[in-house]
């Protein structure tokens, strides 16, 4: 029997059977969008602001990166809608798994990785990397925000809901399952219909007041 030990590096650990067959199992779950049964899109995007904070001044998209094959979106019913003063805010938080354990990375998961504009992103963490999301690009100047976007895939609604949500905690690698899991916390800015940002909005309620 051989002796216990770990395995001499990534090279050896990107070489098992379970990290090659993760190939095999994207494929397999694509069968779940195909038969219908996977809902919910799940985007990772990265905005920018125009003032020198998050939340200061207008939010514009830099970049967005959708999970592929489309993840399990879980426990949707358990998010609560509180009373504001111009609406409701979400509150609760959903779990999204079967995230492919081949094309993404921890980083990619966390927003670390910020991937090429209008580019298919290749798999594994291939991008721009930017510590901590502060101003570490020198294409991306002004501060980056990251999120998750849920969004139904067009059969309901002619102009779907688009959820915001922010990751909690740190993404977990099911080894055995060939995947990734997130918690996710809904978050209070989503953003309209038409993609523009709740705090948009209401910095043009503001001024036209």
């Amino acid at each position: 029997m051989p002796r216990p030990r770990s395995l001499p590096g990534a090279a050896a650990a990107g070489s098992t059977l379970a990290h090659r067959l993760t190939r095999v199992a994207d494929r397999l779950r694509q069968f779940n969008t195909r038969f219908g049964i996977r809902s919910r899109r799940v985007f990772l995007v990265w905005t920018q602001w125009t003032g020198r904070e998050r939340g200061e001044g207008n939010e514009s998209e830099v970049t967005r990166r959708e999970l592929l094959p489309t993840p399990r979106v879980t426990d949707a019913t358990a998010l609560m809608r509180r009373p504001w003063q111009v609406g409701t805010m979400p509150e609760g938080s959903i779990r999204v798994d079967q995230i492919s354990a081949g094309a993404f990375t921890e980083d990619n998961l966390r927003g670390l990785v910020v991937p090429p504009r209008g580019a298919e992103a290749p798999r594994g963490g291939v991008g721009t990397a930017v510590g901590g999301l502060g101003l570490t690009d020198p294409q991306v100047p002004r501060p980056l925000d990251f999120f998750y976007e849920v969004v139904e895939d067009g059969r309901g609604d002619a102009t779907p809901a688009r959820r915001r949500y922010r990751l909690m905690g740190s993404p977990w690698r099911n080894e055995t399952g060939l995947y990734w899991a997130v918690v996710l916390e809904s978050s209070e800015d989503d953003a309209n219909r038409e993609g523009d940002s709740r705090e948009n909005d209401l910095d043009l309620l503001e001024a036209e007041v």
